[in-house]
């Protein structure tokens, strides 16, 4: 014994089902090689959290395990040339970012022992199978009824739980001929005592089929166990008395300080996940058999009603004893002739974690051993409705079936039902539905092979340690219903402080944007009007000057077409586009000039014409008390410029010559 145990440290349990995520955070060059460095959380909180190294060779074997669940995984290719180049390696982080997010995301690839070496490595490095087979060994050697055989293989979910062969030991010659007594073979026909090998004990029950497969299964415990070594004997002795026609019997059981062996029959058919699956062979591994099944079919009505009320009965007859079950899912589930039976009665003595716990630890009202199997019996009767499993905590709609079985499963799964509270067993049993679709006769006639009464008889003092261990699996769950709450708070919190730095950062954003655009706007007005009033002040003193050459006679036109060669072209320019918006002092200083007397414009000579029309512009702008003062008079004088300029006739013009 000292020899077995000094090769295999046991560690403080592990729950295998609580969520992994893996984040690639950097990329490192080694040796010629590039390495990716994982980020690896367990659970809700980020105190649980390491690092890990993995090259893309790592991801490739990884890869190759997970094939035969038959799942397409977005494993990047590989790349023989340019593969360190960094826009390369930077594509290729976030490609294996995507993979080993589908990997993690997927709970039955997740749950298997080559993906939790994969980010864990220190926790799953060992051996689980040599482990296993060592404490079977242990079970039984000193048990004259059972041979340990070979495994059958990762045929079930769980990592640290094994399956092995066992075949019955020939009887013992002996000489010596004893003759057992009446109470002898009584006592014999349920269980024998079995020797003590000092790391735990052994039982076997003495009725069972001889021509019947039979499987050892060891169990390694779990974080939940609170069950004293010394009182697991007298239990496990309860449990192989136990007798009901809707949970699998035990043919025997032992146990060491690690875990538990039990030895039942083994069903060829499978479980009710086989037969939902279409599993052919039930000793294949559970990655190519659940994984992506080749069909799915989902049962009748009649058979979901019969077997959900057989269940119930038997929840509600262990509940009754005192003993919760608490891991009931399709793969616990077998099918005899139309009558269900549970499997795994011993879980819950070993404080294993739930199969559905990841999802009902996301919800507070879900906190004791009857709601979780409230919970879990809604999980499996949407499984056999279905045909396919929920992949989520909550159902969001269900359709295709009966509306009392919708009224059933909303009573449990929906998200209403999560947050005020599931009805009890009793109240389930009850239902509409199984008094609609059950068949009551049919399913008592397919128990009837057992007629045996139903018996399980627990101790008080077995009783009472059951309930101490219920409150604290119930007081460790509520711990970590609080941290997973206090988690999605502080995710909230934070992405309601980024969203609100991104409005007030985009806010800023929009106020500079909205500044600069608002400054460009101005200068360009600015240019603008600029432009348009030089403009508009030179169309306005050629008008002007026209309009005084015209009214000073031949002269004065003389004096104009000296001044300027081509006078044509910049007063039709100055016609055919004036000003849209002239400045208010353009019709002012018009106005002035116009009211000037005629003999100053008459006796102004040609040199002076030129002189005033080149400083028209300058005396506009040097003049702005007057254009204040005629303020009011702007819509006026606009119009009037506006006219004449309208009625003005070029052909009115002629050559002069003066008598210079």
């Amino acid at each position: 014994m000292a020899i077995f145990a000094s090769r295999y440290e046991r560690k403080l349990p592990i729950d295998d089902t609580q969520p992994l995520s893996c984040e690639i955070t950097t990329v490192e060059e080694v040796d010629g090689h590039t390495e990716y460095l994982l980020r690896v959380q367990r659970g809700p909180t980020t105190e649980n959290s390491w690092n890990v190294l993995r090259r893309y060779n790592d991801f490739d074997k990884l890869d190759k395990c997970l094939r035969i669940s038959g799942i397409e995984l977005p494993l990047p290719r590989k790349r023989i040339f340019g593969n360190m180049r960094p826009d390369f390696v930077a594509e290729r982080k976030q490609a294996l970012q995507v993979y080993i997010n589908a990997v993690l995301m997927n709970p039955i690839l997740a749950s298997s022992l080559p993906a939790k070496r994969f980010v864990d490595p220190e926790s799953y490095s060992q051996s689980f199978h040599d482990h296993a087979v060592q404490n079977a060994m242990l079970c039984l050697r000193n048990d004259s009824a059972w041979a340990l055989g070979g495994t059958m293989g990762a045929i079930g979910w769980r990592l640290r739980k094994h399956y092995f062969k066992v075949t019955p030991k020939p009887p013992e010659k002996s000489s010596n001929k004893l003759v057992k007594s009446g109470s002898q073979s009584h006592q014999s026909k349920h269980f024998a005592a079995g020797s003590s090998n000092g790391s735990g004990h052994s039982m076997d029950g003495g009725s069972y089929d001889p021509n019947a497969e039979m499987v050892a299964e060891w169990l390694e415990a779990g974080p939940d166990k609170f069950i004293e070594e010394k009182e697991m004997t007298g239990i496990l002795k309860s449990l192989m008395g136990l007798q009901h026609q809707h949970i699998e019997p035990v043919i025997m059981a032992g146990h060491t300080e690690s875990g538990c062996l039990v030895i039942r029959k083994f069903h060829k058919h499978g479980t009710l996940k086989d037969v939902l699956c279409m599993a052919t062979n039930p000793k294949n591994p559970f990655l190519s058999k659940y994984g992506n099944p080749k069909g799915r079919t989902a049962l009748s009505m009649k058979q979901v009603a019969t077997y959900g009320r057989q269940i119930l009965e038997a929840l509600i007859f262990l509940h009754s004893k005192g003993y919760a079950y608490g891991h009931l899912h399709s793969g616990n589930i077998v099918i005899l002739d139309d009558c269900v039976r549970l499997l795994d009665i011993e879980n819950q003595l070993l404080g294993v974690p739930a199969f559905y716990r990841p999802f009902f630890m996301q919800h507070s009202k879900i906190h004791t051993m009857e709601t979780v199997d409230v919970y879990c019996f809604g999980h499996v009767l949407f499984e056999m409705t279905m045909g396919y499993p929920l992949q989520e905590s909550v159902v969001r709609q269900i359709t295709e079936c009966p509306d009392t079985l919708k009224c059933l499963l909303e009573s449990i799964l929906s998200k209403e039902a999560c947050k005020s509270g599931l009805p009890t067993l009793e109240q389930l049993i009850g239902h509409r539905f199984f008094a609609q679709y059950a068949s009551t006769g049919e399913a008592a006639a397919a128990g009837g092979a057992n007629t045996e009464k139903p018996h399980f008889k627990l101790s008080l003092n077995a009783k009472e340690l059951l309930k101490q261990a219920a409150i604290k699996t119930e007081n460790r769950l509520r711990d970590e219903q609080k941290s997973v709450k206090n988690q999605k708070r502080i995710v909230r919190v934070q992405e309601l402080m980024s969203s609100e730095e991104e409005k007030r950062k985009s806010k800023q954003k929009a106020k500079l944007e909205h500044k600069q655009s608002k400054l460009k706007q101005q200068g360009s007005l600015q240019t603008n009007n600029g432009r348009l009033s030089l403009a508009a002040a030179t169309a306005t003193a050629a008008t002007a000057s026209s309009s005084t050459l015209a009214a000073s006679g031949p002269n004065a036109a003389d004096s104009f077409n000296r001044s300027d060669s081509t006078p044509e072209e910049p007063t039709l320019a100055a016609f055919k586009s004036p000003p849209l918006t002239p400045a208010p002092h353009f019709g002012t200083i018009y106005q002035r000039d116009r009211d000037l007397p005629a003999a100053s414009s008459t006796s102004t000579s040609a040199s002076g014409s030129v002189e005033r029309q080149s400083s028209t512009p300058n005396l506009l702008a040097e003049d702005p008390e007057a254009a204040e003062g005629e303020g009011e008079g702007e819509e006026l004088t606009r119009s009037a410029l506006l006219e004449s300029i309208c009625k003005f006739n070029r052909g009115s013009l002629r050559k002069v010559r003066s008598n210079d």
